[in-house]
């Protein structure tokens, strides 16, 4: 997301300066006497959402709502919808796109200059929500992501409501979205490691003081994800109905038969052969432990020695255990 910043824009530099009250009044008192310069100040690229957001009302009472760019006429609309729908945000995002057209670049410049801004009010952040939501579901964009988790972070470091953006940042259902939380398992901040942890679903009691011991937290988690990636799913559980939401999950049963997990999602319900469905039965019926026990070996096997992982996955699930224990893969014994 690249905005026009080499240059400040006489209106945005007043609300830093002087504060919202005497952007709006100087404003205003330009439109009265200069209508073109307050259009070519209010469609400036160099404007960023914030400043255009707290001049919503001056816009509409000098009349000048259908004098504005592209940019800004959606902006308007875009507004309009989520500030009139209090609904909650899962239910009314969708009708942004419903009933304007072409809001991916719009909704890229209220997210990308607004979230510095985060914080103004209510109805701002509840904007930036929708914003996230918007480019997340809809028009998959990954690249507002980072931006996105850092909000989660900052929210959660000032007490602040943060459960309506962290159920955006899991609707992308991008595994990316856990490499980049795992990274705050490396901060010195401690609101920032509890809330990496919960997100991740850690246990509470792994060390987490000192600085090698968030290191080595961090690395290993990066390792199990790497060990992991193909089989995770999101569940879509949400703290909106959860204070410790499991937020994803392993397949193991993609994991033991070494199926990516996302192309099964997207196949639901996974084409099984014969031999195959007899093997989830069996390994269904494991405990929890053995579980992930043959998951992993499985796993290892098939990337190590693809064509012994295929002699392997077809023997009796009590002999694949044997084996997995004996730390022989497919060596039969």
């Amino acid at each position: 997301m690249n905005f026009d910043r080499t240059r400040v824009n006489d209106l945005e530099y007043i609300r830093r300066t002087r504060g919202a009250k005497n952007c709006r009044s100087t404003f205003l008192r330009i439109a009265e006497t200069q209508r073109q310069k307050a259009l070519a100040l209010i469609n400036d690229s160099g404007l960023m959402f914030a400043t255009f957001f707290i001049l919503r009302d001056e816009i509409i009472k000098m009349n000048l709502r259908e004098e504005l760019n592209d940019r800004g006429k959606t902006a308007m609309e875009i507004c309009d919808i989520i500030l009139g729908d209090k609904s909650g945000l899962p239910s009314y995002d969708r009708r942004i796109d419903e009933e304007i057209g072409n809001v991916r670049e719009t909704l890229l410049w209220i997210f990308g200059t607004g979230i510095r801004d985060d914080g103004l009010n209510e109805d701002f952040d509840q904007i930036l929500d929708n914003a996230a939501a918007v480019l997340i579901k809809d028009h998959c964009e990954s690249s507002v992501l980072p931006d996105v988790i850092k909000l989660i972070f900052e929210r959660n470091r000032k007490g602040r409501y943060f459960h309506d953006i962290a159920w955006v940042c899991f609707q992308t259902r991008d595994v990316n979205a856990l490499r980049f939380i795992a990274g705050y398992l490396r901060s010195g901040n401690p609101k920032d490691r509890a809330l990496a942890r919960s997100l991740l679903n850690l246990p509470e009691d792994i060390p987490l003081r000192t600085v090698q011991d968030r290191e080595r937290r961090y690395l290993e988690y990066i390792e199990w994800l790497r060990e992991n990636d193909p089989y995770i799913y999101f569940t879509g559980e949400s703290f909106q109905f959860s204070n410790s939401p499991i937020l994803c999950s392993v397949d193991l049963n993609a994991k033991y038969l070494c199926k990516d997990c996302a192309e099964c999602m997207r196949k639901r319900p996974i084409e099984l052969t014969e031999e195959e469905r007899s093997k989830i039965s069996e390994f269904f019926s494991l405990t929890d432990e053995e579980k992930a026990e043959l998951a992993r070996t499985s796993q290892k096997l098939y990337k190590e020695n693809p064509s012994l992982w295929e002699q392997w996955i077809h023997y009796p699930v009590d002999e694949q255990i044997y084996t997995s224990r004996l730390g022989s893969g497919g060596e039969r014994v």
